[in-house]
C-alpha cells in the first residue's frame, strides 16, 4: 500500500470494515468511518472542498461530485506529482475521458474480489474476457477488476472482438466469460456454441442509448438460449468509483456493506424515500483517494434493504459506458 499517515489510519479502518462486515461481525459504525473519511478529503481535494454544504452531521448529507467533473477537474487528494494509479473512461460521449487516480489498488482489488466471490459463489476458475486484455490497457479499471478474479483469456484487442478465439476459448471445461452487453450481443450475433455445463456468465454496461437488436431482456434470453450457461449474472460498475454492485436479470443489484447508494432528485438533490426512482448517488469508502461522494447519470430506485434497480439514464443524459468501445467497431465494420 503507498498510503501514509492519515491516509494509511483510514485505508487500514476501510480494510478492517471489509473484512468484518463479509465475515458477519460488526464493524465500526459506516457512519463515522464515512464522514471521517470526507473530513480527510475535504482537507486535501479542492473539488471535495468547493461542494462543501454548511453542516455534514451524517453520512446522506455528504455531497457527491459528479462523475462529468472527473473529465475537467483533478478530483482527488493526490499532487500532480505523485505516483498513482490511473482509470479512465472509455471517452465515446466527448469532450475527453475521465480520470480517477488512486495511490493503490488495494482497497479496490480486496474489495472487487471479495464482493465478486460472494455473489458469484462457485464460479469457474477459468476465465474468458470479452474485453480488451488488462495488460495491454491498464487504465480500463473493467479489465482490471476481471483480473483480480484470475488468470483470463482475452478475447478483445483494441476494440475489436475475436469470435473465433473467443469460441476456441470457451470450449472444454466450465468458464466464467465475463463481457459487456454490447460485445455480447455481438458474439450471439456469430452463432456460438453453448457454453460447457457448469459455466457461467456476466454481462455489464448497458447499450447507453445506441442501438442493437439484442437488448435488455432479449440479450438475457438469448443468452440463455444459445450459450446455456448455469448461471447468469449482472455487475454494475463505474471507472470513478472502487467498488462494484452485482444481481442477476431477475434480481436487484446488491452493493457491497461499504458502498451504500441514495435516489436523489436530480433537481434540488432531496434524498427520497426508499422505493422512489431518482438520480443515484453512491457513497464508496472504497474511494480514499478521490471523493467517496459520487452523483451518477443514471436513474434508479433504491430498495428497502439497499438493493437498486437500474432504470436507465436520466433524461438528457449523454451515452457513455465500457461497451461501446466494441459497439463503435463493430458499427464501423457493419457498414465498412
Amino acid at each position: 500500500m503507498n498510503w501514509t499517515g492519515p491516509a494509511l489510519a483510514l485505508a487500514e479502518r476501510i480494510l478492517a470494515f471489509m473484512e468484518a462486515s463479509l465475515k458477519g461481525e460488526v464493524p465500526e459504525p459506516f457512519e463515522a468511518l464515512a464522514l471521517d473519511i470526507h473530513a480527510f478529503q475535504t482537507e486535501r481535494a479542492p473539488v471535495v472542498a468547493a461542494l462543501r454544504p454548511d453542516r455534514v452531521d451524517h453520512w446522506t448529507q455528504i455531497p457527491a461530485v459528479p462523475v462529468g467533473l472527473f473529465k475537467d477537474l483533478p478530483v482527488g487528494t493526490l499532487q500532480a506529482d505523485e505516483p498513482a494509479t490511473v482509470f479512465r473512461t472509455s471517452g465515446t460521449t466527448g469532450g475527453g475521458r475521465g480520470v480517477h487516480r488512486i495511490r493503490s489498488t488495494a482497497l479496490y482489488d480486496q474489495g472487487a474480489l471479495a464482493w465478486a466471490r460472494r455473489c458469484v459463489p462457485g464460479a469457474p476458475a477459468r476465465i474468458v474476457a470479452l474485453l480488451d486484455d488488462a495488460r495491454q490497457v491498464p487504465d480500463a479499471s473493467l479489465s482490471h477488476m476481471v483480473a483480480q478474479f484470475g488468470e483470463a483469456t482475452w478475447t478483445v484487442d483494441n476494440g475489436v472482438l475475436d469470435v473465433a478465439a473467443t469460441q476456441q476459448a470457451t470450449l472444454g471445461e466450465a468458464v466464467f466469460v465475463t463481457t459487456t452487453a454490447f460485445a455480447m450481443a455481438e458474439y450471439l450475433d456469430s452463432g456460438p456454441p453453448p457454453l460447457p455445463p457448469g459455466s457461467v456468465v456476466m454481462v455489464t454496461g448497458g447499450f447507453k442509448g445506441r442501438v442493437h437488436r439484442l437488448e435488455g431482456a432479449s440479450l438475457y434470453r438469448a443468452i440463455r438460449e444459445r450459450l446455456a450457461p448455469a448461471r447468469l449474472v449482472t455487475e454494475y460498475g463505474m471507472t470513478e468509483l472502487s467498488s462494484q454492485l452485482w444481481g442477476t436479470p431477475q434480481t436487484a443489484y446488491a452493493p457491497p456493506p461499504w458502498l451504500k447508494v441514495l435516489a436523489v432528485n436530480p433537481v434540488t438533490g432531496e434524498v427520497l424515500p426508499a422505493g422512489t426512482e431518482g438520480q443515484l448517488r453512491f457513497v464508496d469508502l472504497a474511494n480514499l483517494d478521490s471523493t467517496i461522494g459520487i452523483e451518477t447519470m443514471d436513474a434508479g430506485v433504491v430498495r428497502p434493504d439497499g438493493t437498486v434497480e437500474l432504470r436507465g439514464r436520466l433524461a438528457g443524459a449523454p451515452s457513455r459506458g465500457c461497451s461501446l468501445t466494441v459497439e463503435e467497431a463493430w458499427g464501423r465494420a457493419s457498414n465498412a
